[in-house]
């Protein structure tokens, strides 16, 4: 993917979820699908590991910050990198 394409994608996450913050709320996102039943993030300090704790704590994303979520990947990101699934 495109670096620059990379940043605008983050800004924009960053404006739908309303913080800078974005760990968290990727872990809750993976949390949310049926199929996944453990994510295994990095942390290479005690705080990290915290903030990640706290991202299954955080309450479900809202059905606008997913479909925001979507539309984002398929305007920007679908046509890149879906078919390397």
């Amino acid at each position: 993917m495109p670096y620059e394409l990379g940043l605008e994608c983050v800004e924009e996450l960053k404006k739908i979820f309303g913080t800078d913050d974005l760990v968290p709320i990727a872990i809750r996102w993976i949390l949310m699908h049926e199929a996944v039943s453990v994510v295994i993030p990095g942390a290479s300090r005690a705080a990290q590991l915290h903030e990640n704790i706290r991202a299954a704590e955080l309450p479900a994303l809202t059905d606008d910050q997913m479909q925001a979520v979507r539309k984002l990947y398929d305007r920007k990101l679908r046509g890149i990198i879906h078919s390397q699934w």
